[in-house]
């Protein structure tokens, strides 16, 4: 049975898959999107959609590929993965911040690490060997970035519609996010966080008080998935959504 699974087209594979998970009640997310996300919005809806922390872009793919994206605003301070999301994502649909989501507005110098979706404007922790053993966090180069406040870039974009979705994915810098957010959270429906269970960069807060300060901003915490393991196999980081109160 084995080989002949290589020989079936990944389409068909898919919709095995989903039959199968569909008949015996087995959760299955066809599109790469987050079960609880595809659960709270449905496919018959395009979505307007924040991505602060959108690295390559998959998650805003994900999305399009789910229910389509009626607009979106993909943010990311590394220069290079923003020109590479500029080429994937042409069309009116999409608009660009090479900048890093923060409580203020101003500069600052940046390290891009070996393995970059794990940077942060925050300094990684250098002594937790458990982490530095799961993954390359040499610093590969420094780098100047913008820091700028989500109602900033809102205003800047013209983002003044309902967003459906605000995904939050900046390595420890969520409550600085929330932070510069007051305005642009009034009108969100969603937020998909992800969230770490010890702090792993300097100054960086942990889920128990991230999930309160969503709280204090009238969302309150629905699902979590698993993320992100140690090399000792420890949780070290999940993915939350919060929905209004």
């Amino acid at each position: 049975m084995r080989p002949l699974k290589r020989f079936l087209p990944f389409a068909l594979k898919a919709w095995v898959k989903e039959r199968i998970a569909v008949t015996f009640n087995i959760p299955y997310s066809r599109f790469g999107v987050p079960i609880p996300i595809m659960e709270a919005l449905p496919r018959s809806e395009r979505v307007t959609l924040i991505d602060a922390g959108a690295s390559n872009g998959s998650f805003t793919a994900a999305m399009d590929r789910y229910c389509g994206i009626r607009k979106a605003m993909l943010i990311e301070p590394q220069p290079k993965r923003v020109e590479q999301m500029k080429s994937r994502f042409p069309g009116e649909r999409f608009f660009f911040a090479c900048a890093a989501v923060s409580s203020e507005q101003g500069s600052m110098e940046m390290e891009v690490l070996n393995w970059d979706y794990s940077s942060s404007i925050l300094p990684v922790r250098r002594d937790l060997p458990a982490l530095h053993a799961a993954v390359d966090l040499g610093v590969r180069e420094k780098i100047q970035v913008e820091v700028t406040t989500l109602d900033t870039l809102c205003d800047r974009f013209h983002f003044d519609e309902t967003i459906d979705l605000l995904k939050i994915d900046v390595q420890g810098a969520e409550s600085l996010v929330l932070a510069g957010a007051a305005k642009t959270l009034r009108r969100t429906r969603l937020i998909w966080m992800e969230l770490s269970l010890q702090p792993l960069y300097e100054g960086s807060v942990t889920a128990e008080r991230m999930i309160r300060l969503c709280r204090d901003h009238g969302f309150v915490l629905r699902h979590i998935e698993e993320g992100f393991w140690s090399s000792e196999k420890e949780l070290l980081q999940v993915d939350a959504l919060f929905a209004p109160l």
